[in-house]
């Protein structure tokens, strides 16, 4: 009987208005062979569907909801293509459809629309697969939430204000808009940089504000094309200050490209008075480095090879992951990966595959 007014609503929305879903699905399958060969399947998945209700060509009802996979025992979301966050194949990784935010928009103009209720943001999320989800990590800032009224400046920015979802006691400024360079950013050649400030008041986070900066600059030519994408955060911590850099260079040339992130935070010593560690960051190393050269055979099919170094706050590990990229059709992917961990005392092999799915 819980889900009768859910049905009502959705019943009356659809001969009211204009009805439509949309939604990503990430899943993959994961065996990891751990110390002494020791088995750890993984069955992870996150779902996330959106209704759009429009009530005409301007104005629309949105309403979300969502699935995800659970570490047994944690409570905890469990990550895609992670073996350690990870949920085993058994009768308790699946979660029920929460609900996950609603909205309503209005677009006055093309590059002018203004939202009330539930506001999601992000910045300096990674382009890179395995932090690629703002949920979990982010070179600045992961995935914020409050609810409260916004302004959207087309895809260039917005302005948000509302109360945080942090705790009660909370209130939320957050804004940000990319800047083309006059000069520069042309039909082939395009330099923005984003600046971005969130704030907060009230409690419920260790630091008040966070500030980035989102430069990005690509060049595009008959056959050859590259970007470089810059980012850097801070905010306070304490008496000192939380700094993280980050650096993405990436290129293509006919069937051949290449991909890469670097990560960078400073942290003290450990025998500093309030010393800064990884837990003030938005992310699990210390440093990284990801390089994936790959070669596309066609459209449909292309391969890999990833090496990857982490550096978290006390030993490093590597990674060495060829990958098979399967692309059956407009906005769905399969990655049938190998991968090779090297960590202190033990290496850990694993397989499986990975899909990506915008509907």
């Amino acid at each position: 009987m819980r889900f009768l007014p859910i049905i009502v609503l959705l019943t009356c929305a659809a001969f009211a208005a204009d009805v439509s879903f949309e939604g990503t699905l990430e899943a993959d399958y994961g065996n990891y062979l751990e110390k002494d060969f020791k088995v750890n399947n993984a069955a992870n998945h996150d779902l996330r569907i959106q209704m759009n209700v429009d009530m005409d060509e301007n104005v629309r009802a949105i309403v979300g909801a969502a699935s995800k996979s659970l570490v047994p025992g944690s409570g905890e979301y469990s990550r895609i293509r992670h073996r350690d966050e990870a949920a085993p194949i058994d009768s308790d990784r699946w979660t029920p459809f929460e609900f996950d935010g609603i909205s309503l928009e209005w677009t006055v103009s093309r590059d002018l629309t203004f939202i009330f209720g539930d506001l999601f943001y992000s910045f300096g999320s990674f382009n890179y697969y395995y932090w690629r989800n703002a949920d979990y990590y982010a070179a600045v800032l992961t995935t914020q939430g409050m609810r409260g009224v916004g302004v959207k400046f087309g895809d260039e920015g917005y302005v948000y204000v509302g109360a945080s979802n942090e705790n009660n006691k909370s209130g939320r400024v957050a804004l940000s808009y990319a800047i083309p360079i006059p000069g520069i950013n042309q039909v082939n050649n395009k330099f923005t940089i984003a600046p971005m400030l969130d704030f907060i008041k009230g409690g419920g986070r260790d630091h008040r504000y966070t500030f980035g900066i989102d430069a990005n600059y690509s060049r595009s030519y008959t056959e050859l094309n590259y970007a470089i994408r810059a980012v850097y955060g801070i905010h306070p911590r304490s008496d000192s200050y939380v700094n993280t850099f980050t650096l993405e260079p990436s290129f293509n040339y006919k069937s051949f490209s290449l991909a890469s992130t670097c990560y960078w935070a400073l942290l003290s010593d450990a025998d500093s008075d309030v010393p800064i560690t990884i837990e003030d960051t938005y992310s699990s190393d210390e440093k990284l480095i990801y390089v994936e050269p790959s070669y596309s055979f066609n459209k449909k099919f292309s391969m890999g090879l990833g090496f990857e170094w982490h550096k978290p706050e006390e030993d490093d590990w590597f990674l060495i992951a060829p990958t098979g990229y399967i692309y059956p059709t407009a906005g769905m992917d399969l990655s049938l990966w190998i991968s090779y961990a090297i960590t202190e005392g033990h290496n850990n092999p694993g397989f499986g595959i990975s899909s990506s799915v915008k509907f």
